[in-house]
Formats: C-alpha cells, structure tokens, sequence
C-alpha cells in the first residue's frame, strides 16, 4: 500500500466550499467574524508596539493577511495575521540591522529606514514561504513533535500575560527587556510604581468581562466589556483633571489610517542584512500555521493540506510587502480559537473579519482610540487560557520521560531566551530526539526449528553456527552505520561463521554510508573465504544496490528479493544458498 502524495497546489481551493455555502454557514462566519474582529483590533496594535512599529503595521496585517490566507489556504479555521513571536522577530530584527549597521541613523530618516527594512523582510518571507510550499514543506514539519508544540505555546501564553501586566498596572515598561524571565524581573522590582486608576480600570474590565460571559453566551462580551471600560477610563480622567489612564490615542495613528500602496523592490544593500532574520521568521510562521491548522482540524474533523495553508499564508505576505509599514502574517493560536468556539463554519468567517476589520478601523477609529491600554490586556489575558492543551500536556507527562523532557525544555527555553530562540530550541531536540532513536538499527538474529519456521534464535543454543541469520529493523542510514558495523564485527571475527544472511524485510531506505558498511563487512568475510547473503530486498533497497555496485560486488547469486504473501521464503532460498556456500568450501 502507497502513502498518497501530496495534493498539488490550488488557485482557487475554496470553490467546494463555495458550492455548499448556506445561510446558516453564512449567519455562523459572520457572528463569528464580528467577534473575532473586535478582539483583533486591540490584539493587533497591542502587537504592533510589541514590534516597535506603528499601530497600524498590525492592523493591516491583520485585515489584507487574514483575508488572502483564508482564501488561499485549506483550513475552515485558521485566522492569520500578526502573531507575538513574528512582532517580537521583527522586532529584534531591526533592532539588530540598525545597531551594527546604520548606528548613526536617527529622527525622521531612522523612521523611513525601519520601514524600509520591515518591507524588505515580509517580501523575502513571502517568496521563502511560497516556494516552500511548492517544494513541499510539509515532510520537513513532520519531525516537529506535539511536545515542542505544546511548550512553545505554553511558554507563548506566560510571556503574553507577563507582557500585558505593564498596561494592566501602568507599571512603566523596560524596552531593553527581551526574555519573560527578564521582564518578570522588571515588573516586580518597579510593583510600587503602579497606576492605581489603570489598575481599577483592568479590574473593571476583568469584572465586566465575567459578567458578560456568565449572563449570556449570545452577547458580544468583548464590545461590551471595551465600551464600558472606555466610559469609566474617560470619567476618571475627567475626575482626576489629566490622561492618567493610557488609551490607544495615546499611540500616534494617521486620522485616516489607510494603507499607502508601494512596489516592493529587493535593495541588495539591505538583503544580506536580513535574509537570515527573514528565513528565521518565514519558519516560525509556517511552523505557526502548521501547528493551529492540524490542531483545529483534529478537532472539526476537517482535512488540511499543510502546503496549502503554508501557500495562502506566503501569498497574504507577498501582498503584505507591498503595503508600507504592514508586520507579516502568520498563524494566531487565540483568534482561532475564537472563531472555533463561536462555532465558525467556513474559512469565510476568516474573510469577513478582515473586512469587519477594516471596516472598523477605517471609519470608526474615532471610537476605538478612547479604548484603554489596561481593558485591551485584561481581554488578551482572559484569552490565552485557551492556548493551553492540558488534556495534551498531561499525556506528553504520561507517555515518555523524553516527551515531557521536550515539552520542559522548550518551555522553560521560552522564559529564558526569546520566543524564537526558544522555539528553535525545541525543533532541534525534537530533531535530535528522532535522529538518536532511528540511528540504532535492532538486530535480531533468527534461526529456523524442527519445523522449518524462522524463529528467534537463542544465545544459549548452538553459540557456533555456520550460518548465522542477522535480521535487521529501523532506518539504514549514515548514523546507523556505525552502530551496524560494531553489531556485526563480532559475529564476523567467530571464524566458525562461514556465511552470515542478512534479512533485510521491511527495509526501504539506504544511503551511501550502509552501503558501505555491507560493502566493508562482505570484504572482511571473502577476505578469509567466507560469503555474504542478502534476503528480503525490497525493490527500492535493490536499486541503491544497483546503483553503487554491490549486486555485482556480492553477486546476483547471493541476493534474493522478499515476498510479501510469504516474507520468511526469501530467508529460507538464502539460507539454502548458504548450506551450498559452506558445502562447496568446508572448513
């Protein structure tokens, strides 16, 4: 049986949807767009400060990025944008370029040059992500496993509230401060600084927000719970005579915020600088959007193509880059999981939040600045919960020491370094983890009884036979070699061995490096006139034979091809082959 390919990758993969559409699917998407709108407003310039940027750098992210990756994706659920561990890589980015290359740069000019560079990243993120998905990215995010998963986004939810406790308390925010161990320093050592009006609002918020939620399930409790903060925030600021109370207008926004359309042109002098920076945030985000998309899927039940998603996510990029002053687009785990839980349909409710979005931001922005800074975090921190998987935590902890190990190590890597050192620490583990258990190849020796049924063969009987079958299982690749040519060494030093049978079933994959091992071990038994038999070769394992040689160096004689209707028959042929060998040279 044959694991079906990849499907190629659609233009337009959201006709089928289209061609069931209703309207109960269409009263779903747009109850679930209008909430997912309203929380991605604040959640989108809340990451636009987080990168340094202007507010707006994430709202069009959030309306052009949400809008083409739904379209373009497979995914019913999956709501794209800006993401904390995309603003924060931008963030560091640019910080990076500037301080070892243009250190002198400042005012108005340093302005134009960030953007400038911000542009230059999303457009290599767009083309990497682009051709990755046609290069079919998906067999590389495989060896991602859950637990990596799971810490990072663990480690996402605990930098996020940490984050927000500045705005929540008015506690004056250190910009230096990169880690949430760092920040969580800072936090505590300026507590007493806090802003008690900003506290009392957040509180209000909370309150407002668990009111609304117990009430009524059908009540939009984000719009409620913001409107209500924004009139206690603008009374106690009338109250205590001055802006005490930090609120979105604070932020310097165009009174008009609309997008300025520009051609993105690679400046060579700039893509040196920022091609690794841009290769770094381009695999976050498709490991982003790979881990929420196969997540929801699970859940719905509905199949995603990974490229696919990875293909929509690179085109709302590329269409990012020609947007002055737009964050890139990747996966976001909490308006997801919005959407889902207000019972979204199709990847529509994506698309008309993006619409939703703009709608609000282009011509009601008037009314969204009174928003305070302190009701924003309050509605982020009662979000993130929903990042966290303990039923899938409690089982990496149940499965296997190495499992939790993962999952710590790639959490606590996220309270240390930055999310996307972090996260990269935990692929290589992951990584690590996979190649340290395929590179040892388990050998079994067999034997066949009375009957003439191959069985194990025990250490205790006949310890000097002449022939000795070696069957092999896991992956025969170069870090396996080593391992394969200790195993055999002493099996070939008993010169009683006259003729060693190597059963191959069930293996199909073998580089250059095991070839080598065979070729090696089959020299050292000519050498003192022994021989090398080969079973069970399966038609792949037979042409990388070929290929370097060995049919011809071991002999068509001695190689027999498996049966799958019978795979102990190759075996028994060789092992005949073998009596033949040690009778035509006895010792």
């Amino acid at each position: 049986m044959r694991i079906p390919r990849p499907r190629a990758i659609s233009f337009t993969p959201f006709r089928d949807e289209l061609k069931e559409y209703n309207l109960p699917y269409f009263r779903n998407d747009l109850w679930a767009a209008m909430a997912v709108a309203l929380m991605t407003i604040p959640q989108s310039i809340a990451y636009s400060l987080l990168a340094g940027l202007p507010p707006t750098a994430g709202l069009f992210s959030a309306i052009f990025g949400t809008i083409f990756a739904a379209a373009l994706g497979s995914s019913r659920h999956l709501i794209s944008g800006p993401s904390t561990g995309t603003a924060i890589l931008i963030q560091t980015s640019i910080n990076d370029v500037l301080i070892n290359y243009f250190e002198n740069v400042a005012g108005a000019e340093k302005e134009a040059l960030v953007l400038h560079i911000l542009t230059q990243i999303i457009l290599i993120i767009g083309i990497i992500q682009i051709g990755a998905a046609f290069f079919n990215v998906s067999k590389l995010l495989q060896f991602v496993s859950r637990p990596v998963v799971l810490g990072y986004f663990a480690g996402i939810t605990v930098a996020i509230v940490v984050t927000q406790m500045f705005y929540f308390t008015g506690v004056p925010s250190d910009k230096v401060a990169d880690s949430v161990l760092l920040k969580s320093w800072v936090f505590a050592s300026h507590i007493l600084q806090f802003s008690w009006p900003t506290v009392l609002v957040g509180l209000i918020s909370l309150f407002a927000l668990f009111v609304l939620r117990k009430s009524s399930k059908n009540l939009p409790d984000a719009l409620l719970m913001l409107i209500v903060a924004s009139i206690a925030a603008y009374f106690l600021n009338l109250w205590l005579g001055h802006s005490t109370i930090a609120r979105l207008g604070d932020y310097q926004l165009a009174t008009e915020p609309f997008p300025e359309l520009t051609l993105p042109l690679i400046d060579f002098s700039i893509l040196n600088k920022v091609f690794p920076a841009a290769v770094a945030i381009s695999l976050l985000a498709v490991l982003e959007v790979f881990s929420i998309s196969r997540n929801f899927a699970a859940k719905s039940g509905h199949e995603v193509q990974v490229n696919q998603d990875v293909f929509g996510v690179g085109v709302s990029n590329a269409v990012l880059s020609f947007i002055y002053g737009a964050l890139p687009a990747s996966g976001s785990a909490t308006r997801t999981t919005l959407s889902y839980n207000t019972h979204s349909k199709t990847r529509f409710a994506a698309i008309f939040s993006g619409i939703f979005t703009a709608i609000i931001i282009f011509f009601c922005w008037p009314l969204v600045q009174h928003i305070p800074l302190a009701a924003l975090a309050a509605l982020l921190m009662l979000t993130v919960p929903a990042l966290m998987n303990w039923t899938e935590i409690k089982l990496c902890f149940h499965a296997t020491r190495e499992d939790a190990a993962v999952f710590l190590i790639t959490f606590v890597s996220c309270l240390i370094f930055s999310l996307d050192i972090a996260f990269f620490i935990g692929i290589v583990i992951s990584i690590g983890s996979y190649l340290r258990k395929s590179a040892t190849p388990h050998l079994v020796e067999y034997a066949f009884n009375s009957k003439g049924r191959l069985i194990i063969a025990s250490p205790k009987e006949e310890p000097h036979r002449k022939v000795r079958i070696i069957g092999i299982a896991g992956e025969l690749y170069f870090a396996s070699a080593d391992v394969f040519q200790m195993a055999l060494k002493s099996i070939a030093e008993d010169r009683n061995v006259q003729v060693i049978v190597l059963r191959l079933n069930n293996i199909y994959h073998m580089d250059a490096s095991m070839c080598l091992a065979i070729s090696h071990l089959h020299e050292t038994l000519k050498s003192t006139h022994r021989h090398l038999v080969i079973s069970g070769l399966t038609e792949e394992v037979w042409r990388v034979f070929h290929r370097a040689g060995l049919v011809k160096q071991i002999g068509l004689g001695n190689l027999y091809f498996t049966d799958e209707t019978n795979p102990q028959f190759s075996t028994w042929k060789a092992c005949l082959r073998a009596q033949e060998l040690v009778h035509d040279n006895p010792s």
